[in-house]
C-alpha cells in the first residue's frame, strides 16, 4: 500500500456486494474499462467470485480455498479482495483465470489493473512532492488504520468423535438433519444460524445420530467441526458453565488463553466474531437447557449447530426439532446382531426380537447386551441372555434415566454380574472418579495393585462395553454407567473406598507436580504428598506436556471434587500440579480462582509451605493477566514465607518472578537487586537451571537500566549454561535478549545472527510469544540497517502474533517500532496512528517508561513534519519521565531531540548545548552508533555556522535515534 493511503477493513469470508446482479462477460469488460481505483478493481474480483459460484452452482470460494488453489497465503488473498493491496500482474491474471474470466475479460481486467497502478504511482509522486515542498501545506497526521490481524492459515479444528460402524437406521431423522443443513454452508447467504435440536431419553442414541450426521456433512463445512460435551445430565459433574464452554470453544478455534475475556458477553462476542463468515459445524452434546446453549450459538448463517439434550429445547425458537424415540424393532435387532457378531440360525429370529425388547430397544442397552454375547465365549448364548435379562427386569435403580416401561438397570446389572470379582471391584471403584476418563495408572491407584493387572482389568470392562476406548490405553465411562457404578458401590458398602479415593488423588497431584517441574524454567519444589506405586515415566518436557494436556480435564475434576469434600491437602497439591499447564494454556481467570482456593485451603490447614507455593503460582498468573501490582503483593508474601521456612530454592524462585515483575513496572533497580539475590542463592544450591534463568532475567533488567555491557555478559553466560543443559527454550530467550543488547552496542550483524537463531528455535518449539518478541527486535534491527521493507514485514507479523495472543504490552511495543518504520518511509499518517495506539495501551497498563519511550518517537515525527513547538513539548515531557525513572539512554535521546528542535527554531547555542549533553550520555553508555550520529551532527553544525554564520535549516530527526525498552 502506498504511504498515507487509506486502508480498508479486512472481510474474512463474505464481502459486501460491489455491484448489483451478476456481471456477464460484456458487463465485466465495460466495468473494467471504467475502473480507476483499487476499490474498483477489488469490486471486479468480487463480482467474478460471485459469478463463479453461480455458474458452478456452489458456494463462493473462501479465502482458504483460493489460497489452496493458488498456493498463496490467505492474508494475500484477503488483501486483494478488500482493496488493501494491488495484486502483482502475474497474481491478478492468475486470479482472473481461477475465477473463470473469459479471455476478453482477462485482457480488459489486465488493462484496468495497469491503469490503477499508474494512478497510484502518480498519486504517490504528488504526495512526495507535497511533503518535500516547504512552502506547501504541512502533512496531516490523520490516523491511518493498522493492518487488521492476518487471517489464520492453519487448518480448522476437526474434533468430531469417531463414527460408529454400528450406526443403523434413523433414516427419517437423518434426512431431516441433512435437509436442514442445506440451509447452511453457503457463503454470503442471509438468515439465522441453522440449529437442529436432537432430543430424547438417555441412551436413545442422540449423540450417535449427531456424530454420524456430522461426519456425513463434514465436507460442507471445511472451516472446522467442533464437538463439546456440555455435561447437562452427567451425574458426576455439574453442567458446564456457558462461560467455560465458550472458553473451551475459543481455545479450539485457536484463540490463546491470554486473549479469552473474563466476561461472558465479551467471550460470546469474540466467539461470534471468530465464526463470522466461516463454514463451521458445531456439535453441542448433552445440553442442560436453552440458557446453556444460547450463548454458544454463532451468528453466521453459514454455520450449522447440532444440539443434543434429554430436554425439549422449546425456547430455541429457530431450532429444527429432531425428537428420537427408541429404535423400531427391526433396527434394534439389526444393531444387536451387528454388535454381537454372533452366529445364529434363522429359527432364532424370534429370540433376537425378544432380546431387543427386553433391552427396551434402547441403543446403549443393545450394545451392552451384544457385548455379553460377543465376549462371553461358550458360557453365553441367546437363551441364557434372555433368561438373565428377564430375571433382572424388575430392578429399577436407574429410574431417573428411564421411563415406566424400560429399565437400564437390568442391562447394566446383568453385565456387572458377569464380571469376575476383581473386575467388579474396579467397576465399583469407578464411582470414585471425579472425571470421565482413566487409564491403567489411575486404575492401579484405585485398586492398589500392579500396573499389568490394572491394565488387564480395564480392558475387560471395555470388552463388556462398560468403558469406551478413546485412545490407546485410555478409556471413558458413560455417565449412565457411572451412575450404576455408584449404585453398585452403595449397595455393597465395602471397606477401603476412602483409602482408594486418597490413593487416586495422590496419584494425580504427585504426577502433575512432577510433570510441571519438568516444563518450568524456574526450578520448583519437589512434589508433595505420597508418591503413587505406579506413574508414567515422563522422560522429558514433551512427555510432561502431553500427560498434563491429556489428563487436564480429569485433574480439574479431581480438584473440584477435593474442594467440594474439604480435602484441603489435595486442593493445594492439585493446584500446584496444574499451575504450569494452566499458565501455558489458560484460561487465566480459572487459574486465578484455582490458586486463590489453594491459598485459602493452605491457610486453613496452617500449611505454610503450601501457602508459599500457592502465592508464588498466584503471583505468576497475576503477572500474565496484567495485574502487576497484585503479582508484586503475592510474590512478596511468598518470599517472606520461604525465608521464614528456610526454603532457599523457593526463595530464589520467588525472587526471579519478583525481579521480572518489578522490571516490568519500571523499577529496574529493585528488579536487578532481586535477580542478583536469586542468582547468589542458586549458585549456593549448585542449581544450574536456576542460575541460567536468573542470569537471563538479570541481563534483561540490566539492559533496561542501560548497562548494556553488563547485560551482554550475563546473557552470554546464561546462553552457555542453557546450551550445556540442552534447554532449547532457555537458549531462545537468551539469544533474543542478547540480540537486543548487541544492537544497542552497535553490533548489528551480531544482533541479526542472534535474533535469527532465536527465531528458528522458537519456531521449532511452537512458542508464538517468543516468535513475536524476536520478530519485533528483528524488525528494529533491520530498520537500523536501512532494510525498511524487511523491517515492516517482521513487525506486522509480530503485531499479528501479539494480537492473537492478546498480549497488549507486546502490541504496544510492536506498534511503536512500526511507527518508526512508517516515518522512515514517509507514511507520516500511518506512523502517527501507530504511535497513538501504542501510547493508549501503555497508559492503560501504567507502564510509564515505555510511554516516555514512545513519546520520544512521536516527537521525532512531529519535528520531521515541521510541528516544532509540539515536538519540543513532547520531548520535554519524555525527558522528565526518563529522569524520574532513571533511564539514561532514553534521556539522551530526549536531549538530542530537544537540541534538534532548538536548531530548527534557529537557536544554535541551545541546540548544540543539548546535543552535547546527549553525547556525554551516549559516550558513557558506550552507545556507538548514537555517538557517531551526534558527533556527525555537531560537525555539520560547525561547518554551517563557519560557512554562513546563520542557523541551520530545519532537520529531520534521524531514524537511528533508538531509545531502549524491553518487551515482556
Amino acid at each position: 500500500m502506498e504511504p498515507g493511503a487509506q486502508q480498508q477493513p479486512t472481510m474474512p469470508a463474505g464481502e459486501p456486494a460491489a455491484t448489483a446482479g451478476a456481471a456477464a462477460p460484456a458487463a465485466t469488460a465495460t466495468a473494467a474499462a471504467e475502473a480507476q481505483s483499487l476499490d474498483d478493481l477489488a469490486a471486479l474480483l468480487r463480482d467474478l467470485r460471485r459469478r463463479h459460484a453461480r455458474e458452478q452452482r456452489d458456494s463462493q470460494l473462501t479465502y482458504r480455498e483460493l489460497a489452496q488453489r493458488t498456493g498463496w497465503s490467505q492474508a494475500a488473498i484477503a488483501e486483494y479482495f478488500t482493496a488493501r493491496t494491488l495484486p502483482p500482474t502475474d497474481r491478478f491474471d492468475a486470479l482472473a483465470e481461477v475465477l473463470g474470466a473469459a479471455p476478453a475479460e482477462r485482457r480488459a481486467l489486465a488493462d484496468a489493473r495497469d491503469r490503477v497502478e499508474e494512478n497510484q504511482r502518480r498519486a504517490k509522486q504528488g504526495r512526495n512532492a507535497g511533503a518535500d515542498n516547504e512552502s506547501g501545506s504541512r502533512t496531516s497526521l490523520l490516523p491511518t488504520p493498522l493492518p487488521a490481524p492476518l487471517p489464520s492459515v492453519t487448518v480448522g479444528p476437526r474434533q468430531l468423535p469417531a463414527d460408529s460402524a454400528l450406526f443403523t437406521g434413523r433414516d427419517d431423522e437423518l434426512a431431516r438433519l441433512l435437509a436442514a443443513a442445506g440451509g447452511a454452508g453457503a457463503a454470503g447467504q442471509p438468515g439465522a444460524v441453522v440449529t437442529c435440536a436432537i432430543g430424547g431419553m438417555g441412551g436413545v442414541g442422540k449423540t450417535a445420530l449427531a456424530v454420524h450426521a456430522a461426519h456425513r456433512l463434514a465436507e460442507r463445512f471445511p472451516d472446522g467441526q467442533l464437538f463439546l460435551d456440555l455435561y447437562g445430565f452427567s451425574d458426576n459433574r455439574a453442567p458446564r458453565d456457558p462461560g467455560d464452554a465458550l472458553a473451551a470453544l475459543l481455545h479450539s478455534l485457536g484463540v490463546p488463553p491470554q486473549r479469552i475475556p473474563a466476561d461472558l458477553d465479551a467471550r460470546a462476542a469474540l466467539y461470534r466474531d471468530r465464526l463470522a463468515g466461516t463454514r463451521t459445524l458445531l456439535v453441542l452434546d448433552n445440553a442442560a437447557d436453552e440458557a446453556q446453549v444460547a450463548p454458544l450459538l454463532p451468528a453466521a448463517a453459514t454455520c450449522l449447530v447440532l444440539v443434543t439434550s434429554r430436554r425439549r429445547l422449546a425456547a430455541l425458537d429457530d431450532a429444527v426439532p429432531v425428537p428420537l424415540d427408541v429404535l423400531p424393532p427391526e433396527e434394534a435387532v439389526a444393531i444387536l446382531r451387528r454388535a454381537a457378531r454372533y452366529d445364529s440360525h434363522p429359527a432364532d429370529d424370534a429370540l433376537w426380537h425378544q432380546a431387543a425388547e427386553l433391552c427396551g430397544r434402547l441403543p446403549l442397552a443393545l450394545v451392552i447386551a451384544a457385548a455379553l454375547l460377543r465376549t462371553g465365549g461358550k458360557a453365553w448364548n441367546l437363551r441364557r441372555l434372555l433368561d438373565r435379562l428377564a430375571a433382572r427386569r424388575a430392578g429399577d435403580e436407574l429410574a431417573g434415566y428411564t421411563d415406566e416401561s424400560r429399565s437400564l438397570t437390568a442391562m447394566f446389572d446383568v453385565s456387572y454380574q458377569t464380571l469376575a470379582e476383581q473386575e467388579r471391584l474396579l467397576f465399583r471403584r469407578l464411582s470414585l472418579l471425579a472425571g470421565s476418563q482413566l487409564d491403567a495408572h489411575a486404575a492401579a491407584a484405585l485398586l492398589d495393585t500392579d500396573l499389568e493387572t490394572a491394565d488387564l482389568l480395564v480392558q475387560r470392562l471395555a470388552d463388556h462395553s462398560l468403558l469406551i476406548s478413546v485412545s490407546p490405553g485410555r478409556y471413558r465411562i458413560h455417565d449412565l454407567v457411572h451412575a450404576h457404578a455408584r449404585t453398585a458401590a452403595d449397595s455393597c458398602a465395602e471397606h477401603g473406598c476412602e483409602a482408594a479415593h486418597g490413593r487416586l488423588l495422590d496419584y494425580y497431584q504427585h504426577t502433575a507436580q512432577r510433570a510441571g517441574s519438568l516444563i518450568d524454567r524456574v526450578p520448583r519444589s519437589e512434589p508433595r504428598g505420597n508418591a503413587p506405586r505406579h506413574a508414567p515415566p515422563l522422560p522429558d518436557q514433551e512427555a510432561a506436556h502431553l500427560w498434563l494436556r491429556t489428563e487436564r480435564a480429569d485433574l480439574e475434576s479431581a480438584f473440584d471434587d477435593a474442594l467440594c469434600h474439604g480435602a484441603g491437602a489435595s486442593v493445594v497439591g492439585l493446584a500446584a500440579g496444574l499451575a504450569q499447564i494452566m499458565n501455558a494454556d489458560g484460561p487465566w481467570p480459572r487459574a486465578l480462582a484455582l490458586h486463590e482456593a489453594a491459598l485459602a485451603a493452605a491457610e486453613q490447614l496452617d500449611d505454610r509451605p503450601g501457602q508459599a507455593n500457592a502465592l508464588s503460582d498466584l503471583g505468576r498468573v497475576r503477572r500474565l493477566s496484567g495485574d502487576l501490582a497484585g503479582a508484586d503483593e503475592a510474590l512478596t508474601r511468598a518470599l517472606r514465607l520461604y525465608r521464614d521456612l528456610g526454603h532457599r530454592r523457593g526463595e530464589a524462585g520467588a525472587l526471579v518472578d519478583l525481579g521480572r515483575v518489578r522490571t516490568l513496572i519500571d523499577d529496574p533497580s529493585d528488579g536487578e537487586a532481586a535477580l542478583a539475590q536469586a542468582l547468589a542463592l542458586y549458585r549456593g544450591l549448585d542449581d544450574r537451571l536456576g542460575q541460567a534463568t536468573a542470569l537471563a532475567e538479570l541481563g534483561g533488567a540490566r539492559y533496561v537500566a542501560g548497562d548494556f555491557a553488563g547485560a551482554a555478559d550475563d546473557l552470554t553466560e546464561a546462553l552457555t549454561r542453557y546450551q550445556d543443559l540442552d534447554h532449547r527454550l532457555g537458549q531462545a530467550i537468551a539469544l533474543t535478549e542478547l540480540g537486543r543488547v548487541r544492537s544497542f552496542l552497535g553490533d548489528l550483524p551480531g544482533a541479526t545472527d542472534a535474533l535469527s537463531r532465536a527465531l528458528d528455535l522458537f519456531g521449532d518449539l511452537g512458542q508464538r510469544q517468543g516468535q513475536a518478541t524476536t520478530l519485533t527486535e528483528l524488525g528494529r534491527v533491520r530498520q537500523l540497517t536501512g532494510d525498511f521493507t524487511g523491517s515492516a514485514d517482521a513487525l506486522v507479523h509480530a503485531l499479528q502474533l501479539y494480537r492473537d495472543l492478546g498480549h497488549r504490552y507486546g502490541q504496544a511495543f510492536a506498534l511503536t517500532e512500526l511507527g518508526v518504520v512508517r516515518q522512515a518511509t514517509r507514511d507520516y499518517a500511518g506512523a502517527a496512528d501507530a504511535f497513538n495506539q501504542s501510547l493508549r495501551i501503555y497508559r492503560a497498563l501504567g507502564i510509564r517508561g515505555n510511554e516516555a519511550y514512545t513519546l520520544n518517537h512521536y516527537a521525532a515525527l512531529l519535528l520531521a513534519t515541521g510541528e516544532c513547538a509540539r515536538a519540543l513539548d513532547l520531548y520535554r515531557q519524555a525527558l522528565g519521565m526518563h529522569r524520574e525513572l532513571n533511564k539514561p539512554d532514553d534521556e539522551g535521546h530526549s536531549l538530542e531531540g530537544i537540541g534538534e528542535c532548538e536548531l530548527a527554531r534557529g537557536d544554535t547555542g541551545q541546540g548544540t548545548k543539548h546535543l552535547r549533553l546527549a553525547l556525554e550520555i551516549f559516550q558513557r553508555l558506550n552507545m556507538r552508533s548514537d555517538v557517531d550520529r551526534v558527533l556527525s551532527r555537531l560537525g555539520k553544525i560547525r561547518t554551517l555556522v563557519y560557512a554562513t554564520s546563520s542557523p541551520t535549516s530545519s532537520p529531520t530527526s534521524s531514524p537511528d535515534a533508538r531509545p531502549t525498552r524491553r518487551t515482556p
